[in-house]
């Protein structure tokens, strides 16, 4: 390396302003995330090789169960004519708060409980103010929608100070402080030098480099260097790089199928006449939706509703509207009972 390239580097990371608001909640959910022996998972989150997308939370929900089901299950309406891609519940939520004005630091959704939990940026006594306003709206929201499905939580927005171990909270800090400049810095050189970035990012525990790349890219050892050189113009320790090479074609059905998903999963998810607590997805070794409903596999007629639910998405994907994603593939349907039991 150069000492050009090296003066160019330090000087383009002296440059960069991290916000401080927003680094704390990243600091935050990390600690969160490490001291769990559980993980916690946003919206959704992506496992590769033979492992399916989940859509999930920590917690399992139950749901009252008719003791009609035999005719509940015959009366599953067919979502197939009348479901269109749509915005995601949580973004038009937080979109339609900001754009009334409310200080809103966040909007999440945690599955299966299907809870909404919307945090407020402000005194106990602004939340006290805005919180019944900040209710009706999100209640007429979820109603325009027809989702009945989900419970919402208004809460007060914590920042980092003070939160969990004081100790472990002061070493994530400096940690992230210490790269997120210098992480800026190697992206960009490293998409300079024509590399195609297909995710990147680094974990705390343990302390690890994340770069996913086509699995036909061959300069690794150079990705290598240029990242090992960056941290040594800034005396900082280096860390494991774990590098992972990613097939594009199945990539790309990926990322086919995880719209399909998330077009299904908004209905699914939201009607309670459903009873689907969460969703999947794998397309290894071909594409697979999987829905994991609120009937126990030794529930009577659970194993009638389950294959009356098939029918209803393997309707919606045969649709018209779906065919441009389909694509023509085979695919599978799974549904699975409470305890987690194939029963379709």
């Amino acid at each position: 390396m150069s000492d050009h390239l090296s003066n160019d580097i330090k000087r383009e990371i002296d440059q960069i302003k991290v916000p401080e608001k927003e680094l704390n909640q990243v600091i935050q959910s990390a600690i969160q995330n490490s001291k769990e022996k559980k993980p916690t998972f946003k919206k959704r989150l992506l496992y590769f090789g033979s492992v399916a997308v989940l859509l999930f939370g920590l917690f399992i929900s139950s749901a009252f169960i008719s003791p009609a089901m035999a005719k509940v299950a015959s009366k599953i309406p067919y979502f197939g004519q009348i479901f269109e891609p749509k915005s995601d519940i949580v973004s038009d939520i937080g979109k339609e708060l900001r754009k009334r004005g409310y200080k809103i630091s966040g909007v999440g959704v945690s599955y299966p409980q299907k809870q909404i939990q919307i945090e407020i940026d402000g005194s106990e006594s602004y939340i006290n103010k805005v919180r019944g306003e900040i209710e009706k709206i999100t209640k007429e929201i979820l109603q325009s929608k027809k989702y009945d499905a989900y419970t919402f939580k208004i809460s007060k927005y914590n920042d980092y100070k003070g939160r969990g171990d004081a100790e472990e909270d002061k070493n994530s800090k400096e940690f992230e402080k210490e790269y997120t400049k210098v992480h800026q810095v190697i992206h960009k050189e490293l998409t300079k030098r024509g590399y195609n970035l297909l995710s990147y990012g680094m974990s705390y525990k343990p302390k690890t480099l994340e770069i996913e790349i086509p699995k036909t890219e061959t300069r690794i050892k150079e990705l290598k260097q240029v990242v090992n050189h960056i941290y040594k113009l800034n005396h900082i320790d280096l860390i494991p790089i774990n590098i992972k090479k990613v097939d594009m074609v199945k990539k790309e059905q990926e990322n086919r199928w995880s719209d399909i998903l998330d077009i299904m999963s908004q209905d699914l998810l939201g009607k309670k006449e459903y009873k689907v607590r969460m969703t999947g997805f794998s397309v290894h070794p071909e594409p697979e939706i999987q829905a994991f409903i609120t009937l126990s596999s030794s529930e009577e007629h659970s194993k009638e509703f389950a294959e009356q639910l098939e029918k209803v998405i393997d309707n919606f994907l045969q649709s018209d509207q779906m065919e441009t994603r389909v694509k023509g593939e085979s695919y599978h349907i799974k549904i699975f009972s409470k305890d987690n039991k194939v029963i379709n």
